[in-house]
């Protein structure tokens, strides 16, 4: 999908957010650009997730590889559930 059509299919939903809770529809919709690369990631692709929001939602969710960090820094690869919208 196009950059710009992606913005166009984020919109609506950034104008609600901004309506609710006054965060404004264009912050809204660069962090879901780039969250997602436009709607790009597997994560968007599979479960509409374009924040990387971890956990479930409605009991739905997607097991995605990730990388954590422990207080010290190292990295380490799990499978996390990631919400599936």
């Amino acid at each position: 999908m196009a950059a710009a059509d992606f913005i166009k299919k984020l919109a609506p939903g950034a104008q609600k957010v901004f309506k609710k809770h006054n965060v404004l529809a264009s912050l809204v919709i660069a962090q879901g650009c780039l969250e997602s690369g436009f709607g790009a990631s597997d994560l968007s692709k599979q479960a509409y997730n374009l924040f990387g929001v971890k956990g479930t939602y409605n009991g739905k969710y997607v097991l995605m590889w990730t990388k954590e960090q422990d207080k010290y820094g190292n990295e380490t690869r799990v499978q996390a559930r990631f919400r599936k919208y």
